[in-house]
């Protein structure tokens, strides 16, 4: 029964916390993101799904499978193109005047 009363307070607190913000503007304190993985790990004990107890705590599948993972939801991973991606230096300078006559 415990779990069930810190279920209501987590809703309630992250309903506070959506109220008037952008999807994704704030991460939602660790002490709630603790309490939502430990919710999903005791749904899935009992034979539930993280789908599940993502619906009962009032947040999205994607949101709690990035908190059981450890990252904030909305943590922007790199594309694959990015991983390896490394800055190379270039030298700018002024284009040589062409000769008068000169091919294209």
């Amino acid at each position: 029964m415990e779990l069930e009363k810190e279920l209501e307070q987590f809703r309630q607190e992250a309903q506070r916390l959506k109220a008037g913000r952008r999807s994704g503007s704030l991460p939602f304190p660790e002490a709630l993101r603790a309490f939502a993985v430990r919710y999903a790990e005791h749904t899935v004990a009992k034979g539930g799904t993280v789908t599940d107890a993502a619906q009962k705590l009032g947040v999205s599948g994607p949101t709690l499978y990035e908190w059981r993972k450890g990252r904030p939801a909305g943590h922007r991973r790199p594309k694959p193109a990015e991983k390896g991606a490394a800055l190379v230096p270039v030298h700018v300078s002024e284009r040589p005047a062409r000769a008068e006559g000169a091919g294209v």
